[in-house]
């Protein structure tokens, strides 16, 4: 079967892809939009690079169809976060094919994904069926600082270009071991939005030997020991209320809320048996903040009058943005603590799940995985899919790869991989749904 053949490409195609250094940043998407581009020439496709900056260019290549709706868009993101050496079984951007798996930084978030779509938009061109509206790949730079130079700048310099009915991006997986023996498909209807803050500690200086308890560092790390050991409300909001009823089908621990289908019953249930303490889910039902970056001192026999922090927190859709700065502000109040939001990351509407897109999605992944799960889903962290979303174009995240739980902290870590099967499958997977979308 052609697109079999087309899986078997896909896996050495992801290979060299990943070979290709697309840290952002610097970004350096060009080298990867001109590899994209030369298997689309390969293959007697055409593409347009579009450039945000030197260096910093997306790819977008189109069939066309015959108009009767707005097209599907195949979006992918060519950037990649950092990897160092160190805690990697292999070089991360070796792009190394061993013990069934495709390993280097990207293999998950997103260049898997990016060559899935790719190859599946080559198996739709070459079986030449009339399409009744146009398949377009787009492959993107900057999402992994945000996506100005990339999704947002595109949406705004080529917005009719990039009308849609339906876009597939990043966002969930399926995971083996939430129900035993189905992979749980995990479609992302929704995402929290981002609130990044820079937190400003002055104090007394001096010599070492005399310490004060004023110390810049000192006041910092007391105020930043109360501000992270108070939790956020527990919230469960409409997408994450249907995934935990599609999971009630399978966990007796949510038997009581099956039974009953009240929220305050989810919530009791939640609370009784601890299910927040699962990052994962924590992550998902209420507000978090992550203390990622800490400067203070140059020279260890000397006291800092300066120390900085920043802090990544990540809100809740129904959560106001100035509420939660006030929270922040009265359990960090200490005296010389300055706090500044530099950076606030878009919010967006949820994409509907009973829809008919969404059930065309939800139809192709049980006719290519029938003994898989399939639940709306909300995502932790940021996609571009909130851009498109923001003007009311459906968005569903899901990479067809079957991980563990424990496969998670792979994404932006150490010893990154996507299985062979899963790239093979996946692009499989997304052909069908092409069809099925747009033939």
């Amino acid at each position: 079967m052609e697109v079999e053949k087309l899986g078997d490409e896909a896996v050495e195609v992801l290979s060299h892809y990943l070979r290709v250094n697309t840290t952002n940043p610097p970004g350096n998407e060009a080298a990867g939009a001109s590899f994209l581009g030369d298997v689309l020439h390969d293959h007697g496709l055409e593409y347009r690079l579009l450039e945000a900056a030197p260096g910093r260019s997306s790819l977008l290549a189109r069939l066309r169809g015959s108009g009767e709706g707005k097209p599907l868009i195949f979006l992918n993101h060519i950037d990649v976060v950092p990897a160092e050496a160190e805690g990697w079984q292999v070089a991360p951007f070796s792009g190394e094919v061993s013990d069934g798996f495709v390993w280097g930084r990207g293999a998950l978030d997103m260049k898997g994904m990016g060559v899935m779509q790719l190859m599946a938009f080559i198996a739709v061109a070459r079986e030449g069926l009339p399409l009744r509206r146009d398949l377009v790949f787009l492959a993107v730079a900057d999402e992994e600082a945000g996506g100005y130079a990339g999704a947002k700048m595109l949406l705004e310099k080529y917005p009719e270009e990039l009308e849609a009915d339906l876009v597939i991006n990043e966002g969930g997986y399926a995971l083996t071991d939430l129900v035993p023996g189905k992979p749980f498909f995990m479609v992302a209807c929704a995402e929290k939005y981002g609130l990044w803050l820079r937190l400003l500690q002055r104090g007394q200086g001096g010599h070492g030997s005399m310490p004060t308890g004023k110390g810049a560092l000192e006041l910092m790390v007391r105020a930043l020991a109360r501000f992270l050991e108070r939790k956020r409300p527990l919230r469960i909001n409409p997408v994450m209320q249907a995934f935990f009823t599609r999971l009630a089908e399978f966990w007796e621990i949510l038997g009581p809320y099956r039974e009953d289908g009240k929220l305050e019953t989810l919530m009791r249930v939640i609370e009784e048996n601890h299910l927040d303490a699962v990052p994962a889910l924590n992550a998902v039902l209420r507000d978090t903040a992550s203390l990622n970056v800490l400067h203070a001192g140059n020279k260890i026999n000397v006291i800092p009058d300066r120390a900085e922090a920043f802090l990544d927190c990540r809100l809740l859709p129904e959560t106001e943005a100035p509420e939660f700065l006030d929270f922040v502000r009265e359990a960090l109040a200490g005296e010389g603590l300055e706090i500044d939001h530099f950076q606030d990351m878009e919010r967006s509407p949820s994409s509907p799940w009973e829809s008919v897109a969404y059930r065309t999605l939800e139809e192709t992944i049980l006719e290519c995985y029938p003994d898989a799960v399939v639940s709306p889903f909300m995502l932790s962290g940021l996609s571009d899919s909130r851009f498109f979303r923001a003007r009311r174009v459906p968005c569903y995240g899901i990479i067809p790869a079957r991980l563990r739980l424990s496969d998670l902290p792979r994404i932006h870590g150490a010893d990154e991989r996507i299985s062979l099967q899963d790239v093979r499958e996946g692009v499989v997977f997304l052909r069908a749904l092409a069809l099925r979308f747009c033939a």
